[in-house]
């Protein structure tokens, strides 16, 4: 301990940054022995954990949900500043994936949430979005790509932030990875490494998504000295023990570089592969001798540039689920203002709020008949293609775009008549895809208003989109 003070003392004399001793704790793991003894030497008190830095706790085991209401309570905290700023459904989802979604994001790259505590910020999420009403769409679904049924929101629960430790770690260049490289791989190979009950718990994360992040990534070769013949996965994803079956000898080729095999800048496979054709394939692998070292690109989906450059967003596709397309992705295109975006998407969904819907919910609502025409009952199909304002004012939106179209009782034929039509013009595309979205959301706005506000509008207003 008073080697430990002395470096203290010799780091303050070099950069001028003095600890203060007074506000400093130390921290010992449960195998210490005479804490209060070393503490003492040091000359700082003992603390004990779990205790928070930068925001995040930090434990000896797996953080609990105790330790994490700070994070539920952050969540709550922003949630309540923004109830009261009459914010739209676009707005609020944006609040989400910005702020929320980003907060969380530092936690899990930091350490282990528990499941519970996901769970409980997924519901705040949720039902800000929903205003603490019943939830027309359900998370899981908003959780989706756009063009996969969802609004590009992205769930907590993700081993992408777990990838990107792990890419962190192999890429290096970094104190962090040379310290976990230096305390847990010692004498093995990190893809050969088993985890033991003695790692931390981040570093048995990171050893838990190397099967994903060995599908994602791709060695570029300058001279093969820093590259594990054996064990490294530098054949495409998988390494030369891995296609081979088996049939080395470990103790014999332990520790053999790619270097072996590379020579004047040229593969010679011939000495350690045991087949013609996995030869063949070494000698397709280019080597860079412009380079300073051997090095791990990122080769994930969506980078098709070959950058090599690591994408949280091509690391999230990596491990998400996918789901098939759905028609709502047309919506989504550039020229259409979010809200009447969003509720569109909610039409396509079958998620508006009508009449006929609060009625299945068990509200009671005074009278069900349709606001605009007052001859049925209100259902989506009814008013937004049934109802003769909405039939007319469909009419004038396919006259303005000189195509003829029949108005059906479902949104999807109106989609499917405009990608019909689309190939012969693309800005004839993008006016229809306008006006569809248009449409709709004055359509929902005029109900709102002649119910929650007993106001009127001519159809003439309707027209001037």
């Amino acid at each position: 301990m008073r080697a430990l003070s002395d470096i203290m003392e010799e780091f303050g004399r070099l950069s001028g940054l003095q600890l203060n001793r007074e506000k400093s704790r130390v921290y010992f793991s449960s195998r210490c022995t005479q804490q209060e003894e070393r503490a003492f030497a040091l000359g700082v008190d003992r603390g004990e954990l779990p205790v928070k830095y930068l925001g995040v706790p930090l434990t000896v085991n797996y953080a609990r949900e105790q330790d994490c209401h700070s994070l539920v309570d952050f969540a709550q905290r922003r949630v309540e500043g923004w109830q009261a700023a009459g914010l739209s459904f676009g707005g609020r989802i944006e609040l989400v994936r910005s702020v929320i979604a980003g907060i969380t994001m530092f936690w899990f790259q930091s350490i282990q949430v528990p499941t519970a505590t996901i769970r409980k910020v997924e519901a705040i999420c949720a039902d800000f979005i929903w205003r603490g009403g019943m939830h027309a769409i359900s998370w899981d679904q908003l959780c989706r790509p756009r063009e996969e049924g969802g609004v590009g929101l992205r769930p907590l629960r993700s081993k992408a932030a777990c990838v990107k430790m792990a890419w962190r770690f192999i890429k290096g260049g970094s104190l962090w990875a040379e310290w976990m490289a230096n305390r847990y791989l010692r004498r093995t190979n990190f893809w050969a490494c088993r985890i033991d009950n003695n790692f931390s718990v981040t570093f048995k994360a990171i050893l838990r998504c190397r099967p994903v992040l060995q599908t994602a990534i791709c060695r570029q070769m300058k001279d093969g000295t820093s590259t594990d013949l054996w064990l490294d996965p530098w054949l495409g994803s998988r390494s030369l023990l891995d296609l081979l079956g088996g049939q080395l000898d470990r103790e014999a080729g332990r520790g053999l570089t790619c270097s072996r095999i590379i020579r004047d800048g040229v593969w010679r496979p011939e000495s350690y592969t045991y087949t013609a054709q996995l030869a063949e394939e070494i000698r397709l692998i280019t080597i860079d001798a412009s380079q300073a070292e051997d090095t791990w690109c990122w080769a994930g989906p969506g980078t098709g540039g070959g950058s090599g450059l690591f994408y949280f967003r091509s690391c999230y596709d990596l491990v998400r689920t996918h789901h098939d397309l759905a028609e709502v992705d047309f919506i989504w295109g550039k020229g259409v203002a979010r809200k009447m975006q969003l509720c569109a998407y909610r039409l396509l969904r079958g998620r508006l709020m009508t009449r006929d819907r609060l009625l299945r919910f068990g509200m009671q609502i005074p009278d069900a008949k349709c606001v605009l025409c007052n001859e049925d009952d209100e259902s989506m199909g009814h008013l937004f293609f049934v109802c003769p304002m909405t039939r007319h004012i469909w009419t004038e939106q396919c006259a303005q775009l000189r195509e003829g179209v029949g108005v059906d009782r479902d949104i999807r034929s109106i989609l499917s008549w405009i990608r019909d039509h689309r190939g012969r013009d693309p800005g004839w595309a993008r006016r229809a895809r306008v006006r569809l979205a248009a449409s709709v959301w004055h359509i929902w706005k005029e109900r709102n208003r002649r119910i929650f506000e007993g106001l009127t509008t001519s159809l003439l207003e309707f027209y001037i989109i």
